[in-house]
């Protein structure tokens, strides 16, 4: 459904990055099937919510994603003193050696943002840089934003 969609609409498969979460893994096999089908069509595929889950770990090596999440819940405790809060750097790092992007989920602070930069985390969403926004107003807001 998806290919014929964004043909019609003149959008490149890779404009648009698939997420999975953990519960569409409880059938290794199919989901192992339809990963393959979305990279084989062009879309990244990325595992939302990453380290939330029992068995995050063994998806890395059962399933070929092209990118992480880190959940909000390890976001929230950077810069705090907690016994998580070093959990979005290891992610990271294990990112960097997966050789698979990092997307940090529920930035909210300047100094979570500044703590993930740090570490070599490109890329994050939240609260910090915009709300969730409508299509329009996202075309509105990409508009002013400047480029590298």
């Amino acid at each position: 459904m998806l290919g014929p969609a964004i043909a019609r609409e003149g959008v490149r498969a890779k404009q648009i990055r698939i997420e999975a979460t953990e519960r569409s893994f409880l059938d290794a096999d199919a989901a192992k099937e339809v990963i393959s089908a979305f990279r084989s069509a062009g879309h990244a595929v990325y595992l939302d919510d990453f380290g939330t889950g029992y068995s995050s770990l063994s998806h890395l090596q059962n399933f070929r994603v092209d990118g992480l999440k880190i959940d909000k819940s390890f976001v929230d405790t950077i810069v705090q003193d907690a016994a998580s809060s070093s959990v979005a750097s290891h992610i990271i790092d294990m990112a960097a050696t997966l050789d698979v992007q990092v997307i940090a989920e529920g930035i909210e602070r300047e100094e979570q943002a500044a703590y993930l930069r740090a570490r070599g985390a490109r890329f994050g969403q939240g609260w910090l840089f915009s709300p969730p926004l409508s299509a329009a107003d996202f075309i509105r807001y990409a508009g002013t934003l400047r480029g590298p």
